[in-house]
């Protein structure tokens, strides 16, 4: 705006009632908060909606990770791997045919009843053991396994 537009402008304010000046200017008021709402308040307010959203389902997600991940019994694995497994096999109602320790891994070969077998090693992972290799087979009616197990 050049100065004779501020001119008029001046001239045509002053020629207003102060009634008509002071609802001009409740009326700018009135535009400057809602101008300040839409361009401020409202976009950060949906911003934290959003972030609080996100951060919900984030903790969602964590809590069912940590529902999914298998509990590890750190209070059984104090001892060494070799007596930790012959013992939990035996009690178990396993047959430890042979065992070998092989540096950082155990070699065995254990048999018995199918599914406590199979909870045996279940067990021995959620205790801290690793499972490097597995074999199974069914002999007279029989589960055998070979297995490599490393602390």
């Amino acid at each position: 705006m050049n100065v004779s537009g501020w001119r008029v402008l001046k001239q045509t304010w002053g020629s207003l009632s102060r009634r008509e000046q002071g609802m001009l200017l409740g009326l700018a008021g009135a535009l400057s908060v809602a101008l300040a709402y839409t361009v401020i308040w409202q976009p950060t307010r949906q911003r934290l909606e959003v972030a609080e959203r996100q951060h919900r389902q984030q903790v969602e997600l964590s809590a069912r990770i940590q529902r999914a991940e298998p509990t590890r019994d750190m209070t059984a694995a104090t001892g060494p791997l070799s007596v930790r497994v012959n013992e939990s096999a035996t009690a178990a109602g396993l047959d430890m045919a042979e065992m070998e320790v092989d540096g950082d891994s155990l070699r065995l070969a254990v048999s018995g009843d199918a599914s406590a077998l199979l909870r045996w090693l279940d067990q021995q992972e959620r205790e801290g053991a690793v499972l490097r290799s597995l074999t199974l087979e069914v002999e007279n009616g029989v589960l055998g396994a070979r297995a490599v197990l490393r602390q």
